[in-house]
């Protein structure tokens, strides 16, 4: 099994790689709107404009797994991340900045199909929560790093330093990447069965409604997530008054205690047996800590919120990969489950930055209208949270 977590710490690498940057716009918002001279709104399309590749390639992307394999595929994931933050850097305007972050946001299309389908492929189902319990920790780690490291990059270096941060940190991950990652001796003899996975086993995988519960639910949870981490800063920062290096530190103890949180929802994935009835109470939990993210008004409540956010709604995306290539006929189809969750993730990432933003924008400054789109969302994730323990 050495070879296998050798394998999953370099996807993981690879997963944080993306993450740092796709969240490395949240703690210098405020620096981008002043300097492009752009509003809340299209703010909000610097993260979303992030998942639109997500989104167009999520399936092709499971195609690519079992086409090209899992080493190039990773690799052209973490190309994309490295040319899309260099475009960045040197961009003067908020065209070319969307621009680059288009591009990163293949690396997120790929990474996030690929990264979790490789660690499938390298642990049986019986051994597979603990690793995927660690690996669900990608998108937190990432937050944590950069959310703590840009504001000192940025004093120093501007916000284009976070960008060739970002740049340096794919870099590394890449050079593993290539280095460690393989597929099991088995994945490669039945690579032979490639046209028979892309043609009927792929349209059965489409019509399971298992599968779709799944993956719907994952976008409500995202749209949740990307809509409080694009925006909790500046909520603090405008409600609370605090200062921007405070603020992004407070919003960054819910990734930090989701470390953790999903590495122990993996094991007790494994000794309890029962994944669906944790991702089902992870998603109320969620709503009802994201639902009133954005209604908080003591200032002593900011830091137990933000643990809490970290804590509950952690054990939501390790369920849902571990249950992911259960939720299809085959284990074959794993690439395809993760690309449909990825799907439905980027599809609610996308949609919550802006339309938070703009809602906002509309109340005049007013952050508490931001918490009905985000409750109305995490509603759908718990129906269909409940629909999939029911149904399977």
């Amino acid at each position: 099994m050495g070879k296998a977590w050798a394998v999953m710490w370099a996807a993981f690498l690879a997963s944080v790689a993306v993450v740092i940057n796709q969240f490395k716009v949240p703690p210098v918002m405020h620096i981008l709107l002043e300097e492009l001279s752009i509003d809340l709104a299209l703010g909000g399309w610097l993260m979303s404009i992030f998942s639109v590749a997500g989104i167009i390639l999520s399936l092709p992307a499971a195609l690519t797994l079992d086409r090209f394999g899992a080493r190039l595929s990773g690799m052209v994931a973490l190309i994309c991340t490295v040319l899309g933050s260099l475009i960045g850097t040197f961009a003067t305007n908020a065209t070319m900045l969307l621009a680059g972050r288009a591009v990163e946001g293949i690396g997120l299309g790929l990474i996030a199909v690929v990264a979790p389908a490789v660690i499938a492929m390298w642990f049986p189902p019986e051994k597979r929560g603990l690793p995927m319990g660690i690996w669900a920790a990608w998108v937190p780690v990432g937050s944590f790093i950069i959310l703590n490291l840009a504001s000192p990059i940025n004093g120093s270096f501007g916000w284009q330093g976070v960008w060739w941060f970002g740049s340096g940190f794919a870099l590394i991950a890449l050079i593993l990447y290539s280095l460690i990652v393989s597929e099991p001796p088995l994945a490669g003899e039945e690579k032979s069965g490639t046209e028979r996975i892309s043609g009927d086993l792929y349209r059965k995988g489409l019509k399971s409604p298992a599968i779709w519960l799944l993956a719907v639910g994952f976008g409500g949870f995202g749209f949740a997530n990307a809509a409080f981490v694009t925006w909790g800063p500046s909520f603090l920062m405008e409600r609370h008054g605090f200062a921007e290096e405070l603020a992004n530190f407070y919003v960054s103890l819910s990734p930090m205690v989701a470390i953790g949180a999903t590495v122990i929802a993996g094991w007790v994935i494994d000794k309890s047996g029962k994944p669906k009835t944790i991702l089902l109470v992870s998603s109320i939990m969620a709503c009802l800590l994201y639902g009133y993210a954005f209604l908080l008004n003591s200032v002593a409540l900011v830091v137990p919120w933000m643990i809490m956010l970290g804590l509950f709604p952690g054990f939501f995306p390790t369920s849902s990969f571990t249950l992911a290539p259960e939720a299809v006929p085959t284990p074959m189809l794993a690439g395809l489950a993760m690309a449909l969750i990825n799907l439905m993730f980027n599809l609610g990432f996308m949609m919550g930055p802006p339309l938070v933003g703009a809602l906002v924008n509309q109340a005049q400054g007013n952050w508490s209208a931001g918490a009905l789109p985000v409750v109305a969302a995490l509603l759908i994730t718990i129906t269909t949270s409940g629909l999939f323990a029911k149904k399977t």
